[in-house]
């Protein structure tokens, strides 16, 4: 027997104990953390073996057949040896016509183990080479939403699960935890037996909203501006908490209308530098309303949250006078009409975020797939911060919890001997652009290589036909790494055979779990697949780069490279401890949950930002920022692009289509694990009753689902959860599992240009009998 932990990215992260005979798994059965609540699974878990012994298995390197069509499914086995010299000649031949950036690398994020995952070992290669990696897009607007606020990047945002046990109550928001994130409804679970109330909003009666004690149905993408008008109602009604605003926001700063700026002691006089950073050791004057006078932050004795003032010449108002001036926009009778919730309630909702005790918001994607996805999350950490529900225990964020106690030594995996370090400023909605038209930033950038590895672009990319139509046709050659015939495999030059979860030694820095955990390599590879170290490995020394890959290295060299530096061994954490005792608990504070901004948030003040001074885009790729710019200090919304009511979309497609996860799939993973899809044996599209009976669409008819990008031929079913003018789709499934065409036809292939974030689910459609 052997212990290990999923490791694909559903945002937990299980144990489980491998029982093997005659070196076959015979059963995953959970195993135990230190404590009992994180220990746990799903069926996608408990189920994996089905994946390593399935009929999708790729076995063995298969080049497709010369003279065939990509996708036709002609392939022919070849040795490792002569895939890998193929490789390499293919990438040379690249790099020397046309330079290293010709040659591309899709990563994503189908492994978390931290060296078989997108930021471990062909992160390395990659850098070695020099190669293009597309920006990663996914699942980002909900933290850089929230950032704004908070100052904490785009994934620690959260509080740990467990923190809900000191809620009063749990909002979920947005989120479908009983589906996409067991474990951490098991923690809501056990609060809700202890008197915790639960509520959940959100556009369909999901699981999570029946098992809730109170549902609000809302309009769908109009979360922010629920958000703002409890915001305005709250400091119109005098419910916020002043004590915080005061002491743990940047409400008192004073700003120039001049400039936009913060006023720094720095606007009047020289001051010091920092001998390490070289950055001015600056001070944030605030008007002190006990000598009528601007002061230092830390020499005031009453700070005015309030109030336009003159300093020195310059007109100055506080952070919060301005965020109040933006929330007058927004009225909870207007909020009626945008959203669909009813005034009582609204006003309902926003005497629990004033008044209770603690109050948990637990978030994750479901209003980041939108294109004001950013705004929404923005604006609900605005509220939060009014209300004085965050930083302490029971109150923030939950969903998405990574532990800040432990960092990862990854700048030094990835500088290898040779590093050239990779482009990586080109978002994934527009690669496919590039590589159609060879061109980027407005001169030539030819991209005719490709190597696709821990991802499926083909299953999981907006609007695909622009992976089909731009991507597949324009390159010389493409070569998949994966454990399954995907649909991107389908369409590759060459595939090969890399090992499962349980064939590898390989750890994971637990997401929502306050553990780094130990994977025994419980199973020698199946039939010829390879670890992730091992073809990297074998690419890299083809490709020249035996410095950086040595013969000799294997996962215990590569391991102990990221499992070194000051973090790591402050935590004490090593790869002989994590062999010997398998998990390492990683609390901040034992015996407590951990909690974003306990005693400061990682702002540069310390304190929540009320007020964003140098707003910028998430990822700078040359797009054009000017028109929004004065905006984006102080939160908004702004209506979504095509789900809008209001949107030139509405008027040609009445059903917005969201794509939805479910217990079956992660993303596209376990797509054809036999003990699922006997539970869930095909796509179905689901539509509401009224939308079905306009249409003359009955249970189990065959439909056909359009918009101007794409269709999809599929089983329907009439979904009593569903309002009008709403439909979703179980995402994961592959294209040869439609009657015709498939879901990701017809997602949304744009991104809103701060947020640069995948809009999948801002999308609309109409559906018709086959």
């Amino acid at each position: 027997m052997g212990y290990g932990v999923c490791r694909s990215n559903c945002m937990q992260s299980c144990r489980y104990a491998a029982h093997v005979r005659d070196g076959k798994i015979v059963r995953l059965e959970p195993a135990e953390y230190s404590q009992d609540l994180y220990r746990g699974s799903c069926l996608r878990g408990m189920s994996y073996m089905h994946r390593i012994y399935g009929s999708e298995r790729i076995k063995y390197p298969m080049r497709r057949v010369d003279g065939t069509e990509r996708g036709a499914g002609e392939w022919e086995r070849i040795s490792w040896d002569d895939a890998i010299s193929e490789i390499a000649d293919h990438f040379k031949e690249t790099i020397e016509t046309y330079g290293p950036t010709a040659v591309a690398f899709t990563l994503g994020t189908g492994n978390y183990g931290e060296m078989h995952g997108a930021t471990g070992i062909f992160a390395r290669l990659g850098n070695v080479m020099g190669v293009t990696s597309p920006a990663g897009i996914v699942d980002l607007a909900t933290g850089y939403g929230i950032d704004r606020v908070l100052g904490t990047g785009l994934m620690y945002f959260a509080n740990e699960a467990k923190s809900v046990l000191d809620s009063s109550h749990v909002v979920i928001w947005g989120s479908n935890p009983v589906h996409s994130a067991p474990q951490n409804w098991r923690w809501i679970q056990h609060a809700k037996e202890q008197g915790t109330q639960v509520l959940t909003i959100d556009p369909i009666k999901s699981a999570t909203a029946h098992k809730s004690d109170v549902y609000v149905p809302i309009k769908p993408t109009t979360d922010g501006y629920l958000a703002l008008a409890m915001a305005r109602y709250i400091v119109e009604n005098n419910l916020q908490n002043d004590d915080f605003i005061r002491n743990r926001t940047t409400a008192p700063l004073l700003v120039r209308r001049d400039t936009g700026l913060l006023l720094r002691k720095s606007d009047f006089e020289e001051v010091p530098v920092d001998p390490e950073t070289q950055e001015p050791i600056d001070e944030f004057y605030v008007w002190d309303a006990a000598s009528n006078s601007a002061v230092l932050f830390d020499e005031a004795v009453d700070p005015a949250l309030e109030g336009s003032f003159e300093v020195n010449g310059v007109e100055v108002d506080t952070s919060y006078s301005l965020l109040k001036n933006r929330l007058m926009e927004y009225s909870v009778d207007e909020a009626v009409t945008v959203t669909g919730v009813p005034k009582e309630t609204i006003i309902e909702l926003a005497n629990l975020f004033a008044n209770s005790r603690a109050v948990s918001v637990n978030i994750s994607f479901g209003m980041d797939h939108y294109d004001n996805g950013y705004q929404s999350c923005w604006a609900i950490a605005i509220l939060m911060a009014l209300a004085g529900q965050l930083g302490r225990d029971g109150a923030g964020f939950t969903g998405i919890y990574l532990n800040t106690n432990l960092s990862l030594n990854i700048p030094g995996l990835w500088a290898a001997p040779g590093f050239k370090g990779m482009v990586s400023n080109i978002p994934w909605t527009l690669f496919h652009e590039v590589v159609a038209k060879q061109e980027w930033e407005g001169g030539p950038f030819p991209v005719k290589a490709m190597l696709t590895a821990i991802s499926n672009p083909a299953s999981n990319w907006g609007a695909s036909n622009g992976y089909f139509d731009d991507i597949v046709p324009n390159l010389d050659f493409h070569v998949v790494l994966d454990m399954e015939m995907t649909d991107t495999a389908r369409y590759a030059d060459m595939v090969l055979p890399v090992a499962s979860f349980y064939e590898v030694e390989d750890f994971r820095k637990a997401h929502n779990f306050p553990y780094i955990v130990h994977q025994d390599q419980v199973i020698d590879p199946l039939y010829e697949a390879k670890s992730d170290v091992e073809i990297a490995g074998l690419i890299g020394r083809a490709m020249g780069h035996e410095d950086a890959f040595p013969a000799e290295y294997g996962f215990e060299e590569y391991a102990r490279m990221l499992l070194s530096g000051p973090s790591v061994e402050a935590a004490g954490v090593s790869l002989d401890r994590l062999r010997e005792e398998q998990y390492i608990e990683l609390t901040p504070i034992p015996g407590k949950a951990g909690i974003v901004g306990r005693t400061q948030f990682p702002t540069v003040t310390g304190r929540a930002q009320l007020y964003t001074e140098l707003p910028a885009p998430r990822l700078i790729y040359g797009q054009p920022t000017e028109e929004r710019f004065a905006k984006e200090h102080l939160v908004y919304y702004q209506e979504s692009t095509e789900v809008s009511e209001n949107s030139e979309a509405a008027k040609k497609f009445p059903i917005v289509f969201i794509q939805e996860h479910t217990r079956w799939r992660t993303h596209s993973q376990w797509f054809n694990s036999p003990l699922l899809r006997e539970l869930d044996p095909e796509p179905i599209f689901k539509i509401s009753a009224q939308d079905a009976k306009e249409r003359g669409i009955v249970d189990g008819d065959i439909v056909e689902v359009f918009n101007d990008r794409g269709k999809m031929v599929v089983k329907c079913v009439i979904d009593p959860s569903l309002p009008t003018g709403m439909s979703r789709m179980p995402k994961g499934w592959q294209r040869d599992q439609f009657i015709e065409g498939g879901y990701q036809e017809l997602t949304y292939p744009l991104h809103d240009e701060w947020a640069v974030a995948a809009s999948y689910s801002d999308a609309r459609v109409d559906a018709k009998r086959r």
